[in-house]
């Protein structure tokens, strides 16, 4: 993204005490404004963008080397996969769904009454069969990635009965794409008008996705990729915004993130990889803004602060180690792996006014890049916004990938807005999910 900058290699001393310092102290903790389920809907927008596989912490990556095992689009493939001839196990194979629905699960009918009604698809070991397992890696984003799934089969429906005849004029063998193309619109009018403009400063993605305004920073008239300042450092904001528990519904109240016990029903924590607990099924309107009397619980503030249950993964989570075990110390050693710039250059060569010493309270050294945007935030975003430079690569990278892909929203003509939701031309992602649970 920022070609000639030279890499940092922050001093393993300097990793391991940002480590140790970056965890949650007192002091004002929740976001003002921010509901908590942006924080799962951005862990699954990074998804759908970028899938690395093979890169290693051990290891010295280059960040133009590292093959992105995702399309650099926002296209949905974790949910859609290769589409129903290429990955027939995502799709619902009874002949009432011709081959248009995808494949929703039944955990209770499967695995028994602790279990939701309602799951991602399992096989019998009750691991989801999804088109990027990440998904399934807890039971906030279980549900989220179910409510794509259920968003795409109601559209399908919808067609099939004739509604949205405005919107559409094809024939019945253009069902599937149809609906494929009207889920990607809206969810891609979401990221970009609903969850970006509530973590970035005012207009900013709104004027650079203007078709006549040159993108200034990513491609260069390339072919698309994910820069590592983007993927490694700036959109690993959202791991400031976890909290340390979640109110589920109304029985289900102060669940932990992680869980130590093997019991695959257990409802005390969030842990992924298993059937749905029923106890865990979530109420959106907890996470999201579905009901004037009823406010969502926060996300946690923009700063440098993360919940105790990151600053001490469970085992085999992290390397050895008591730093190792934060996932503070894994953002920053990957940062070094990925040989990203200090904040500080990559602040000057994006013109943005650089940060005070005294405010990153590193003794004049150079900043990692994802300290140095979550320093930013805290600072002159006043925890609520990203500053200039995580902004400007968090913007411009997203911007420059709608503007990449020719099937994306921004190159309809005449020009598209959503129409799903209740108010025309304004989609959000409680009015998604609120379209995909009926």
């Amino acid at each position: 993204m920022l070609p000639g900058l030279a890499p940092y290699r922050a001093p393993r001393r300097l990793v391991d005490q940002l480590a140790r310092r970056m965890r949650e102290d007192g002091g004002e903790l929740d976001h003002p404004d921010l509901p908590a389920g942006y924080t799962y809907f951005g862990q699954l927008v990074n998804h759908d963008l970028s899938f690395d596989p093979v890169s290693s912490l051990q290891l010295h990556n280059d960040p133009a080397g590292v093959e992105d095992f995702r399309t650099p689009r926002f296209d949905l493939d974790m949910v859609y996969g290769g589409g129903p001839e290429d990955m027939p196990y995502l799709y619902a194979q009874d002949r009432r769904s011709g081959g248009e629905l995808l494949l929703v699960g039944d955990s209770r009918a499967q695995f028994g009454s602790r279990f939701a009604r309602q799951d991602l698809p399992r096989n019998a070991e009750g691991r989801a069969l999804i088109g990027d397992p990440r998904n399934d890696e807890n039971a906030i984003l279980t549900q989220l990635h179910l409510a794509f799934l259920t968003f795409h089969n109601h559209v399908v429906s919808d067609l099939r009965d004739g509604g949205h005849a405005v919107h559409w004029a094809g024939g019945e063998g253009e069902l599937f794409g149809e609906a494929q193309r009207i889920v990607r619109w809206h969810y891609q009018w979401v990221v970009a008008h609903d969850f970006l403009p509530r973590v970035l400063p005012a207009g900013l993605i709104e004027g650079l996705l203007d078709q006549k305004r040159p993108a200034r920073l990513v491609f260069d008239g390339g072919a698309p990729f994910m820069p590592a300042e983007f993927s490694a450092g700036a959109f690993r904001f959202g791991h400031t915004l976890v909290r340390p528990s979640y109110q589920l519904n109304d029985r289900t109240r102060e669940v932990r993130l992680f869980g130590a016990g093997s019991d695959p029903a257990d409802a005390s924590h969030l842990g992924g990889f298993r059937p749905l607990p029923a106890r865990l099924v979530a109420d959106w309107s907890r996470f999201l803004e579905l009901s004037p009397a009823a406010p969502p619980q926060p996300a946690r503030r923009l700063d440098t602060r993360l919940p105790a249950p990151l600053t001490s993964l469970p085992a085999g989570v992290g390397p050895p180690g008591s730093a190792g075990r934060s996932l503070a110390w894994l953002n920053l050693a990957r940062g070094n792996a990925m040989g990203l710039p200090s904040g500080q250059d990559v602040a000057e060569a994006l013109g943005a006014p650089p940060l005070p010493p005294d405010a990153l309270h590193l003794a004049g050294a150079p900043a990692p890049l994802w300290y140095y945007v979550l320093t930013e935030a805290a600072t002159l975003g006043e925890g609520r916004r990203l500053g200039p430079a995580g902004a400007t690569i968090v913007a411009e990278t997203v911007a420059a990938l709608l503007r990449a892909d020719p099937a994306s929203f921004v190159h309809a003509s005449p020009p598209w807005t959503p129409f799903l939701g209740p108010r025309p031309g304004e989609f959000t992602l409680a009015d998604l999910v609120a379209y995909a649970t009926g």
